[in-house]
């Protein structure tokens, strides 16, 4: 969930083009993880 939050703060702050760039790879890394996660057993 961290790595969406962070994902989702590079695509919101104004400063970097570079940041804004990664921020959809991070999303969806964070998307991805969080998913694989989620299928785990208990």
């Amino acid at each position: 969930m961290t790595l969406i939050g962070g994902g989702i703060f590079m695509l919101v702050q104004p400063w970097s083009i570079d940041l804004y760039s990664y921020s959809f790879v991070t999303i969806l890394a964070g998307t991805v993880g969080y998913v694989v996660v989620s299928h785990f057993p208990e």
